[in-house]
């Protein structure tokens, strides 16, 4: 057989590589829900006000929690991007091992 052997790969390193996927799917989460946030906020319900689909008192109770909800999801975003650049040890470690 040629080619690398993918058993160098121990038991921690697939751990971590879960644990590096897993704040992938954060990041993703989160900027789903702050897009969605957005543009819920800043997006429709201006424009339902605007075409008086909604009333402007409504519109303006809504849009408040909205933004606090994309501030949320902002700071969640900035916590799995750290998360994410915290776990990258294991690609070299996998790499410079299986290299050799």
């Amino acid at each position: 057989m040629t080619g690398p052997d993918p058993n160098y790969i121990s038991l921690e390193n697939w751990d971590a590589l879960s644990k590096l996927l897993a704040s992938l799917w954060l990041i993703l989460g989160a900027a789903l829900g702050f897009a969605a946030s957005m543009l819920l906020a800043h997006g429709m319900i201006p424009s339902l006000a605007a075409s008086r689909d909604i009333p402007q008192a409504i519109a303006k109770k809504m849009r408040a929690p909205l933004y606090a909800a994309a501030l949320f999801f902002a700071g969640m975003a900035a916590y799995a991007i750290y998360l994410f650049i915290d776990r990258l040890f294991v690609i070299p470690d996998i790499f410079n091992r299986g290299g050799q």
